[in-house]
């Protein structure tokens, strides 16, 4: 069911943001979740046609390959923040298109949880 709902929501689905980079939302039950479908195809498309970036991805993936204990100052972590900072990680919002996306999460945002007040308890107020 799950899948079928992904599947028509990409079917009729339109951009919060058209530009430069276009983001789409989708309701879920506890929130928002952004589609950056867009940036994402830019960022793999821009790897893919570079050899040198291409070639750290492909460091970056052999290094991840060797079992060793976790270090966050190994090589690829080197490699990953000089992959991230050659392509990007951020999505430029211009303009009027602010205003809209922020409206639109607003729209779709899930309503706050509202709290039912106590009860007295049977035989006696509150105290």
């Amino acid at each position: 069911m799950n899948r079928l709902r992904l599947i028509l929501h990409r079917l009729v689905r339109r951009p919060a943001v058209t530009g430069p980079q276009r983001i789409y939302l989708r309701r879920i039950p506890t929130g928002v979740m952004l589609d950056l479908e867009h940036f994402l195809t830019q960022a793999l498309t821009a790897i893919a046609d570079d050899e040198e970036l291409l070639g750290l991805l492909l460091e970056y993936a052999a290094d991840r390959a060797e079992p060793r204990p976790h270090d966050g100052h190994a090589p690829e972590s080197l490699l990953l923040e000089r992959l991230v900072g050659a392509v990007g990680y951020e999505v430029p919002v211009y303009g009027d298109s602010v205003a809209a996306l922020a409206d639109r999460l607003r729209a779709l945002a899930p309503a706050p949880a509202t709290v039912a007040p106590a009860r007295h308890r049977e035989g006696g107020a509150a105290a």
